[in-house]
Formats: C-alpha cells, structure tokens, sequence
C-alpha cells in the first residue's frame, strides 16, 4: 500500500502484537497497538497454546499451519532466549486402540512425524510421574509438535515493537472507526481520545466483529468460549502436553501448568461463556473441582491441587472455521487479522500480512483466507452478545 506511513493495530493479542512487531521493522512506518486490557490478555491468556498442524483436512490450511510452525522457530531464533516456548513433543492416549489407530494412521499418511509408545516407556523416557490407567496402555508422541506460553510470547513481541519505535495505548475501548478524507482512518475509543493513521488492521479477536460494523464490513463468526485453569507445579512435575481423556495439561516457563477441559466448550454462544459453554451444564465452581480431580489423577504427586488462576476467553473463529486476514476492497487501508488459531498462526500471518501492508504486495500463501470470501453476508452486530467472563478482550 503506497503511502502508509502511520499503522495502528487493534489487539494485542498474540496476532496483533506479530504484526505490530513486524510492521516495526520497517524503519518508515510508524505503529501503534491499541488494546482495552494489556499485551497478552484476554483470549491469548486464556488459550492452550499448542502448536499443532495435526488433523487438518484440507491440505493448504494444513501446510500453512505447517509454515507456520517452522516461523515460531525461526522467531524463536530472532530472540536471545525464549521462554516461551516447550518443545520436546506432545503426547495424546486414546481410550479407543481404533481411535488411537485411525490418528497415526493419518499422521503418517500426511508425513507428519509421531511414534507410538507404551504408558511403560513413556514413564520410563519423558514423563516419570504422569500416571496411566496401565503400564501397556498406547500413547501418540507427537514429535514435532510444541507450545508456547502465548502471554509471555505477546509481551515479548510487543516489547520488541517498542524497542523499534512502536507505541501503546490501552486502558480503553475502541468504539468506532471513520473514514478521513485521503483514505486515512480515525480510530475513536470510548474515553474520548482517538488516533488518526494511514491504515488499520483488525486484530480485535472475539470484539473483531464491532471493529468491523463501523464500516459495514461482514464478518460473521462462530465464536467458542473456552477456560484455562492455572494450578502451581512443586518441582517439574510434567515435561510436555498431555492430553487424556477428557484433560489437557500443559506446562508453562513460570512453573506453572496449564489444565484445560476438552469438552463441554463447543458452543456458538458467546454469552454463555459465564456458564454452560465452558462447564457443559455445571456451575462454574464445580467445573473447575471435576477438572481438577481429573488433573490429580493424571499427576498424583501434586495432589492435592488448588487453582490461582481461571481464565476464561472467547476464540475468535470465522463462520467457516478458517483465518480471515487481509483488506477488504471497500475500505482501502483497512485490513482484517481475525482466526481461531491465533496462537499457531500468529507469527507467520503476522509477518506476511505486515509485508502486505507496507508493499501492496499479497502473499499467495494467505490467497485462500482473505475477508472478500464473506461477500454477501449480513454485517455484524455492533454490539458482542456478552463478555468473557471477566477477562479482558480487545
């Protein structure tokens, strides 16, 4: 885009602090990452983190989230240490050998690297004190797969965008955007100040949709509340992400392990994030103690476990469950940075779409996920039914 001299980037989510900080490379062009709460909160808090690319049936999403795997690394690299950032694998048990079966069967099929080893060697090689149902019960190790601690990975990049001259401003809500006179946009936020730039990226995650209704802009979403239950790890407990049953647990840099309920969450209603789309029914409480006795199961050493922290956010997912990044052609200077996957897809889409933005040029590999494909539907609501619970979201 010629001209752009002045960028302002809604959220500060993992996916907008990548574009931001790779915007701020570009020694001429000025950044500013506006964001209701702080770097790093709201839905990326809240988040699992695991970087995966398993189980994806279309193949150009499968390989872009392959991409972007190989781009967390090479971030990775860019940075003195990353503390973000567990590798070693992660490993997934199935209550079904047929299920269990089907997954390395497709995995392998796809070229993406998994062994299959007892609950015995598992113990015996990666997870000492992680206890199974029986010693000769199979798990996948998913080698090439990893996590990241998405806060600390947003905090980070922000910091690095500032570092090259960007600058924040959070504490207040955006309230609307309007167009200027040159294409330049006003972004006005709901404490009465506002910012002027040559262009926009909406990175507003679950709020993505009220950004986008100031300029008639559809955007319809299917949005999934989720929970992140935070519980503090005596000694280092477990190594890797595992998921069991009904549980995923995953370990953090801050000691610090992450549990997080794998059903009970898939809901289209957003304001029922504050109760049945999380807990599956239960009241909230109860929820998180059916975790936690899960939880203690699966690591009898930390037993008994007590939460310091829930979290809860909404995922920003488009209606047809793929990435949503680009302009739209309507609104020169605006452009979308809106997915499901945030914390996978974040580094990569966020350099790709800066690059984007500073030379006009597109990226083939975002070729299928720009916001045109959405032509014809309703524009959003300006109002998200709702909150998150609590947490604070763009």
């Amino acid at each position: 885009m010629d001209g752009v001299r002045n960028v302002c980037v809604i959220g500060a989510g993992i996916v907008g602090t990548s574009v931001a900080f790779h915007l701020s490379r570009f020694g001429d062009v000025r950044v500013s990452v506006v964001d209701a709460g702080y770097p790093g909160a709201g839905t990326t808090e809240a988040g699992t983190g695991w970087i995966s690319a398993r189980g994806k049936s279309d193949p150009h999403y499968r390989e872009l989230r392959l991409l972007a795997m190989e781009e967390h690394h090479r971030l990775a690299e860019s940075f003195p240490s990353s503390p973000w950032m567990t590798t070693g694998g992660t490993l997934q048990v199935e209550d079904s050998a047929d299920e269990l079966d089907l997954l390395v069967e497709e995995s392998h099929a796809a070229g993406y690297p998994v062994e299959v080893l007892s609950a015995a060697e598992v113990n015996a090689r990666l997870e000492p004190h992680v206890a199974f149902a029986r010693p000769d019960l199979r798990v996948a190790h998913f080698l090439d797969e990893f996590t990241v601690a998405g806060s600390l990975l947003a905090r980070t990049l922000f910091q690095a965008a500032v570092d090259n001259g960007a600058i924040g401003h959070f504490g207040s809500r955006v309230l609307r955007l309007e167009q200027l006179p040159g294409g330049r946009h006003r972004i006005v936020h709901d404490d009465g100040t506002a910012l002027e730039a040559d262009a926009v990226v909406n990175a507003a995650g679950a709020r993505a949709g009220e950004v986008a209704a100031s300029y008639d802009i559809a955007m319809p979403m299917s949005p999934q509340p989720g929970m992140g239950i935070h519980v503090r790890a005596i000694g280092n407990p477990l190594r890797r992400m595992i998921t069991v049953k009904e549980l995923a647990a995953k370990p953090e840099t801050d000691g610090i392990i992450r549990l997080r309920s794998l059903v009970g969450w898939k809901t289209g209603e957003v304001a029922s994030a504050r109760d049945e789309g999380f807990t599956g029914g239960m009241e909230r409480n109860a929820f998180v103690a059916h975790v936690l006795a899960q939880a203690e199961q699966l690591l009898p050493s930390m037993a008994p476990i007590r939460p310091i922290a829930t979290r809860v956010g909404v995922r920003p997912m488009p209606a047809d469950g793929l990435p949503r990044v680009g302009t739209v052609d309507s609104v020169p200077g605006y452009f979308d940075a809106v997915m499901h996957s945030g914390g996978v897809l974040g580094p990569l889409v966020g350099r790709l779409l800066a690059e984007e933005i500073v030379t006009g040029k597109q990226s083939p590999l975002l070729a299928g996920y720009r916001p045109d494909r959405f032509l014809g539907s309703p524009a959003p609501s300006a109002h998200l039914a709702g909150d998150a619970a609590g947490s604070t979201l763009t």
